[in-house]
């Protein structure tokens, strides 16, 4: 039997919504006017989509950036095209070699999927251990590119709507710093080539476990995004938690980043939740049980989970008794 091409493999129990659907009259003919002034000019926009089937999705997306100007959204594209072709072939040696060394550099992982079937993506800074210096505009671009690309392959929700395919990001804000880490150039450099690679790909970055400070910090920093994501942003103050992840997510989701977020707000962490790359001894913290036995135990062809996974060793269990 011959291997799935990854760029065809899509999670179990997604329903692909037809183009036909998705696109309509004038909208479709623009798509396929972009794609063919992109091959003119030498693009391969197979580059831009999270798989072959998802070019015209992807198109789409840039053209909705733009407001469905044609001539612009063609700069971008031209432009996703060219860092891809540059880019692509030498990330998966340098993740490899990264997070074998250091599995929990960065801990933005997807862990499963919101009741729209968006990518459910959670990021906890208290579990981050890339030092300063480590926390470079390129290796967070090279990483978050990574987790976007194979996390947008699960994704299980048609692009019938305005936002087409798109991520949830639940940001777990324990352990953060934010004037070391959320410093205005480089979150203006991580925002233009994210925006550049994955337009409109972002539906609602929900913020939980902050303090003043970092409130206070995104004040200074709003103003350097553009307005349409500033606007995803969300504070989840401590009372509207449980009802926000009732309301958002599927059970087991849901039941997940009620464990997580409580684990991780005791500082310092315990050893499991430090190593967060490696199953724990009570709660999970890789991911929600249904990302864990689709993605994690099964391995299915064209998806890879967070590399620390793929890569790390795991941490030695004490010997009960010792």
């Amino acid at each position: 039997m011959a291997e799935a091409d990854p760029a065809d493999v899509v999670a179990d129990g997604v329903d692909q919504v037809s183009l036909e659907d998705q696109f309509k009259g004038a909208q479709r003919e623009m798509v396929a006017e972009l794609n063919d002034a992109a091959k003119k000019e030498g693009a391969d926009t197979s580059l831009i989509s999270f798989g072959k089937k998802d070019t015209d999705e992807a198109l789409w997306r840039f053209l909705i950036q733009v407001g469905w100007n044609l001539l612009s959204a063609l700069d971008l594209v031209k432009s996703a095209c060219e860092w891809h072709s540059r880019n692509r072939g030498t990330l998966d040696g340098v993740l490899r070699d990264t997070f074998a060394k250091k599995p929990g550099m960065f801990s933005l992982r997807q862990v499963g999927h919101d009741k729209e079937g968006r990518p459910l993506l959670f990021i906890c800074f208290a579990q981050n251990s890339a030092t300063p210096a480590e926390h470079t505009v390129d290796s967070i671009i090279s990483f978050a590119q990574h987790i976007a690309e194979n996390a947008g392959r699960t994704n299980r929700q048609g692009a019938a709507g305005k936002e087409g395919k798109t991520f949830t990001l639940v940001v777990d804000c324990s352990g953060i710093q934010p004037k070391a880490i959320l410093k205005p150039t480089m979150l203006v450099k991580v925002h233009q080539t994210m925006t550049l690679l994955y337009p409109s790909t972002v539906d609602s970055i929900l913020l939980f476990n902050y303090g003043p400070e970092v409130r206070n910090t995104w004040k200074e920093l709003k103003g350097y995004l553009d307005e349409e994501l500033a606007a995803k942003v969300k504070f989840v103050a401590v009372q509207n938690a449980s009802r926000t992840l009732t309301t958002k997510f599927p059970h087991d989701e849901g039941q997940w980043l009620r464990d997580e977020l409580a684990a991780n707000k005791t500082l310092p962490l315990s050893d499991d939740q430090i190593h967060f790359w490696a199953q724990g001894s009570e709660h999970d913290p890789r991911a929600a049980p249904p990302y864990v036995a689709a993605f994690i135990d099964k391995r299915p062809a064209g998806h890879e989970p967070h590399p620390g996974i793929l890569y790390g060793e795991k941490p030695e269990k004490p010997v009960e008794g010792e």
